[in-house]
């Protein structure tokens, strides 16, 4: 797949610009569409990417930026966010922008694609659509599962994937629904659900000792690289690919992860002290990407613990 060009939309964000990176190291070309941010975390490469500044309001920018580009492939990251609060919280406070930027938004993209000619969008949507476990009695659940949101974010998640089904059936377009997890890893400056096991990870260090708060239920967990590589998988894969996939990279409970971080700096110790979740989300298959794209997660949670410790010894976390 070198000498392609992928055209990302959102790319500064958390899972944006590390999938930005993994493209780039994989010989992609990459042109980033979107809005100046405080945190800008493609500051360092900036001489790797093209970019065009301007907003999923505009479908005549995107469209215009898209077909400049001669993108093979558009990644839609964008997403409404107010604050450091993280994505969920940001869609309670202000649900007309949530639905504007995470539904009109999309629409928007689909719309510059299909002008520009381009025929395959991926785009992050969230396990958040599912609800609560309560609604699934059987678990692992699949893509088949309805979805029953609860929250504003799931919400425009979940009405996202009808707008992206219909493009599909009436034009043609090649519409992804990346269904992501709990996302971790190098870059995560926002505090949103995976705040206290960041905390934890930062405050790992010899002799240290971290009181890790959160809930004592499975949950599913992915390292940001095994999230980008998923993309890159997804975007660079020859065949049809389905309308919607769950993706994960391991699933686990915060006491397991308060052990692997003693595993990986000796010397650190870690307290657990339950608190339930809001919301206890139900666990998810990837056996449909697994069968359709070949993807599977290369990092677990010993492996993900550590490599996040070793980049934060190194400085790169």
């Amino acid at each position: 797949m070198s000498g392609k060009m992928a055209f990302v939309i959102g790319a500064r964000g958390f899972v944006g610009s590390n999938t930005v990176r993994r493209f780039l190291a994989a010989g992609w070309k990459v042109h980033c569409f979107g809005l100046p941010t405080e945190h800008d975390m493609l500051a360092d490469i900036r001489d790797q990417i093209d970019e065009t500044e301007g907003s999923v309001e505009d479908t005549a920018a995107m469209a215009t930026a898209m077909a400049d580009s001669d993108a093979q492939v558009v990644l839609n990251f964008a997403a409404f966010s107010a604050g450091d609060g993280g994505l969920a919280k940001s869609g309670e406070m202000d649900a007309d922008r949530a639905f504007e930027i995470n539904v009109n938004g999309l629409r928007r993209s689909f719309d510059a694609a299909l002008e520009a000619g381009v025929e395959r969008v991926l785009w992050s949507s969230s396990t958040t659509l599912y609800g609560s476990s309560a609604h699934y009695s059987e678990q692992p659940i699949t893509e088949a599962a309805e979805p029953r949101p609860q929250g504003i974010y799931g919400l425009t998640k979940a009405m996202g994937e009808q707008l992206s089904v219909c493009y599909r059936d009436r034009h043609g377009l090649e519409t992804v629904a990346v269904r992501l997890p709990l996302v971790f890893g190098p870059g995560l400056w926002y505090r949103g659900a995976a705040a206290a096991l960041m905390e934890m990870l930062q405050a790992a260090r010899p002799g240290a000792r971290h009181v890790l708060i959160g809930p004592e239920d499975m949950l599913d967990l992915m390292y940001v690289p095994d999230c980008a590589e998923a993309f890159l998988a997804i975007a660079a894969h020859s065949g049809a690919v389905p309308e919607r996939l769950n993706i994960n990279g391991f699933t686990t409970r915060y006491p397991d992860l308060g052990r692997a971080a003693e595993a990986a700096m000796p010397g650190f110790e870690v307290e657990f002290a339950g608190r339930p979740a809001p919301v206890v989300y139900p666990l998810i298959s990837t056996g449909l990407l697994e069968a359709e794209i070949g993807f599977r997660p290369r990092f677990g949670v010993e492996d993900a613990v550590r490599d996040f410790i070793e980049r934060k010894r190194r400085g790169d976390a």
